[in-house]
């Protein structure tokens, strides 16, 4: 039996705007709650830069990667 490695494309993908939902959420919360000061605007800043970095870094890798390809899970008897 084989499986495409596009599933786990599409579970990454899943996963990453569960991820984006929660940082917007976040995001949200500090800019509205949060008390207008230098360290507020800080830590958004820098949540939001290093998210940038790893999903661009991330973005980078999986544009390497064949996702035609498959791989066996259980040997085909028969």
């Amino acid at each position: 039996m084989t499986v495409a490695i596009s599933f786990f494309y599409y579970i990454y993908l899943i996963f990453i705007a569960v991820f984006l939902i929660f940082t917007f959420f976040n995001v949200y919360h500090l800019v509205r709650f949060g008390f207008l000061s230098l360290g507020n605007i800080t830590v958004i800043i820098f949540y939001i830069v290093v998210t940038a970095l790893i999903l661009s870094i991330s973005w980078g890798y999986i544009g390497q990667i064949d996702w035609q390809q498959t791989f066996y899970i259980s040997p085909q008897f028969q």
